[in-house]
């Protein structure tokens, strides 16, 4: 079945009492309608008075923006209450400085964005089409952008452009006051933030990375793969700790599983694994354990960022790491969407700090993939004694994946792990991969990646379902 998405307009024609027109602006309506056709999506139109909606900023040496004004249906838009919402994927706001005027306040345009979002839809908007998002609100009265990071038009550039005083309100500030956490860009260069399914751009250059990141997002709705993933803040003594959140498709219970992150930081990476472990029915939290340091880090895969990344592990502790786990399954445990048990899964240095919290709490699974340094005191992590001398005080079973290529853990740190994990009495597989070099689950098309992928699946299985 072809898919739907449906893009709203403005129908405010006048920029205040400055006697000049106002409207829609066309590139943020025609280059996302460019790129869903592209893609194979059926667009709609929706404007809030129906009929031919106003325009502005339009440049006419644009071939898109010439075959967008050119369409029957821009002459005749239905309006909102016209619409029936679950026809829809998706609906993306397209900015212009009339939206300010029309789009806060209209109840209509309100119900449709509501009932698209929970039926798990997505919701974009661009420049000032946020503008929409200031009158939609949960079921529960919380407005939508509660809690989510967003991006807006912002003041600063509605400064630039001389309107501060013309439009009713400043954007950015509104979206704060309303609990959102504005994410500004430099001023007038794209900016795109994607909070799960609600996708938002700063400013008209943002337009087509705003449509990219909803094919994005609905790609991930389809596959059922961290279906509704979100940016997300825990609390901890020593205060915030961000994190990234990924649950199944559709409602229900789940078992819970912890992501410890290598030392780049939550990068992508860590979230696509994050992901897919929810896809495979779990409610998975990647906890920021660099937040103290340096909150919000990724770091490439250079030298530079593996010398900063040492650098950041440096800085971690055996109580904050800890303290930091502790309170990730707290926050796991405090959602309605999660039955309790919650499993860790941890990548190098994560990996590290998946064995470490097996040690301390009541963790009914563990999978450790390549982990590093657990036979020395070379980190501050791993004193004042070796965490692999914590071994004995692991409840729960451990799955130790390492490849025998590994150039970080050797033969004997293998066999020293290996040689513990029995003494202590404790479940666990220890897998040796042959060939499989250090970070091999990063290697999709290599016969490691598949098998790990099945043997994180039967542990997470066996112990959490």
């Amino acid at each position: 079945m072809t898919q739907r998405i449906l893009i709203a307009l403005t129908s405010h024609a006048a920029l205040g009492d400055t006697g000049r027109d106002t409207g829609f602006y066309v590139s943020e309506a025609a280059h996302p309608w460019a790129v869903f056709t592209e893609a194979g999506f059926e667009v709609d139109l929706v404007s809030v008075a129906g009929g031919e909606p106003p325009r502005d900023g339009a440049d006419v040496d644009d071939p898109v923006q010439r075959r967008f004004l050119a369409l029957p249906s821009l002459a005749d838009t239905p309006r909102p209450e016209d619409v029936d919402p679950s026809g829809y994927d998706a609906i993306l706001f397209a900015g212009g400085h009339g939206t300010m005027w029309d789009f806060p306040g209209n109840p209509a345009l309100a119900a449709l964005t509501r009932t698209i979002w929970e039926n798990g839809g997505v919701v974009a908007a661009v420049c000032h089409g946020p503008a929409a998002l200031v009158g939609v609100t949960l079921p529960d009265g919380t407005p939508l952008v509660a809690g989510r990071r967003v991006a807006a038009f912002t003041d600063a550039e509605e400064a630039a452009v001389g309107l501060t005083s013309v439009v009713p309100f400043l954007l950015a500030s509104r979206l704060r006051e309303l609990g959102a956490d504005h994410v500004p860009g430099p001023d007038f260069q794209p900016q795109v933030i994607r909070d799960g399914r609600l996708v938002t751009g700063q400013n008209p250059a943002s337009a087509m990375g705003v449509a990219e990141a909803v094919l994005s997002a609905l790609e991930d709705v389809s596959s059922g793969v961290g279906a509704d993933p979100t940016d997300v803040t825990v609390r901890t003594s020593d205060g915030p700790m961000g994190g990234y959140l990924a649950r199944p498709a559709g409602d229900g219970v789940y078992p819970a599983v912890i992501v410890a992150h290598q030392l780049f930081g939550l990068t992508e990476d860590v979230r696509a694994v994050a992901d897919r472990i929810a896809g495979m029915g779990y409610v998975v939290l990647a906890p920021d354990y660099y937040h103290r340091a340096d909150p919000g880090v990724e770091l490439p895969a250079t030298d530079e960022g593996r010398a900063r990344g040492f650098e950041l592990i440096a800085t971690l502790s055996r109580t904050g790491v800890l303290e930091d786990t502790r309170a990730a399954v707290d926050h796991l445990a405090a959602r309605g969407d999660t039955s309790g048990a919650v499993g860790m899964v941890g990548l190098s240095l994560g990996g590290h700090l998946a064995y470490l919290a097996a040690t301390q709490l009541d963790i009914p699974v563990t999978v450790v993939l390549y982990a590093g340094w657990l036979t020395g005191t070379d980190i501050p992590v791993s004193s004042p004694e070796p965490t692999l001398d914590l071994t004995p005080g692991i409840k729960g079973k451990l799955v130790y994946i390492v490849g025998d290529r590994d150039h970080a853990i050797t033969e004997d740190q293998r066999t020293a792990i290996a040689e513990r994990l029995r003494a202590g009495g404790i479940r666990h597989e220890m897998v040796v991969l042959a060939g499989a070099p250090h970070a091999f689950l990063a290697q999709e098309d290599s016969p490691y990646h598949a098998e790990t992928w099945q043997r994180i699946e039967r542990a997470l299985a066996d112990e959490l379902t």
